[in-house]
């Protein structure tokens, strides 16, 4: 089932990506006078198409609906000659998704108990809820019933250290945001990682020395999430 999702995800990329290279072609062979371009290579067409990328995730799907409805308002007002540029609003932007971010992100895990980060930097719950912005550190995780967690690093990031953790046997999944950020996660050799996170100008790194081999054992961290102009690296040192 997940190697046929990704097999749907990357054929619907690349007919995106024949389309617009089809578009662009007609507009430089001025075979039709309408100038894609303009309206491809918009601020706003790219808020549009990362929302809903988000929304077809169901990662976050009420920030996703945010950058949607904020790229056709002001496509709108654009058509109806009232032009603003992307400097004037990328403040006001950033401020309110970052303020739903942390309200959304956190919400999801009050449900499994606010997690209690010793003056260490230790965390000895079995779910992690992390926000880092503007800034990081270090943190270590010792739980024997590990289950995952959620990561939200903007403008920063931290570092998990897990290799004195235990993956629960119901499974391990951290839902990853990364926004001009970086996470690093460090992990027991033993662990097998698996990542389903999007990354859209950012990137996901495995850098560890030695990787296992795909066994059936339940040794298994699954990564998701979104990773926008930022990374996620993984390291087991």
């Amino acid at each position: 089932m997940e190697d046929h999702k990704q097999i749907d995800r990357r054929n619907i990329t690349g007919i995106i990506l024949i389309v617009l290279g089809s578009l662009l072609l007609l507009n430089t062979f001025d075979i039709v006078g309408f100038s894609f371009s303009y309206y491809i290579f918009s601020w706003k067409t790219l808020l549009i198409a990362i929302g809903l990328v988000i929304i077809n995730r169901r990662e976050n799907p009420i920030m996703g609906y945010l950058l949607i409805g904020t790229g056709v308002v002001f496509w709108i007002l654009d058509l109806g000659g009232f032009y603003i540029s992307f400097g004037r609003v990328f403040l006001p932007l950033l401020l309110i998704l970052i303020g739903i971010l942390v309200i959304t992100r956190r919400g999801r895990q009050e449900r499994h108990g606010r997690s209690e980060r010793n003056p260490d930097g230790s965390v000895n719950t079995d779910y992690i809820d992390d926000i880092s912005i503007l800034g990081g550190g270090v943190r270590r995780v010792y739980s024997k019933n590990f289950k995952g967690g959620t990561i939200t690093a903007i403008f920063g990031g931290s570092e998990f250290d897990l290799k004195n953790a235990e993956i629960s046997p119901e499974g391990c999944v951290i839902d990853v945001f990364t926004m001009l950020g970086g996470t690093k996660l460090i992990v027991p050799e033993d662990w097998e990682v698996k990542s389903d996170a999007l990354s859209l100008f950012g990137g996901f790194g495995d850098k560890r020395q030695t990787k296992p081999q795909s066994t059936e054992s339940k040794k298994v961290l699954l990564v998701k999430g979104v990773v926008l102009f930022g990374g996620i690296e993984i390291k087991n040192y």
